[in-house]
């Protein structure tokens, strides 16, 4: 018998995270807004995670087996695979990147 994954809702994963390599730490929230894009969710950051992943970060989207950080447009900058308590994204450039949950939004 085949089993499939669920996908989360945004309410879900929703809340304050960290994404880190190893040389800087930044804090994100992830929120259940809706983007005008309308397949993709609001991400809150700052310069951080720009300068981290070379690009603006404006939204992300879940999946059943990870979760998609967005540019504004939905296109995908980096796909965070969960691995125990913590999800990673191994970019092409040799990087990994740790996002870690810190907790629900108030």
């Amino acid at each position: 018998m085949a089993s499939s994954l669920n996908l989360p809702e945004p309410t879900e994963l929703a809340g304050f995270w960290q994404v880190a390599d190893k040389h800087q730490v930044c804090s994100i929230e992830l929120t259940d807004v809706r983007l005008p894009e309308g397949s993709i969710w609001e991400l809150k950051s700052d310069d951080c995670l720009t300068e981290l992943m070379g690009n603006p970060v404006a939204g992300w989207r879940a999946a059943p087996d990870g979760i998609t950080l967005t540019d504004a447009t939905g296109y995908g900058l980096a796909f965070f695979s969960q691995e125990s308590e913590q999800w990673v994204a191994y970019l092409v450039d040799g990087r990994d990147l740790v996002m870690t949950f810190k907790g629900k939004s108030k």
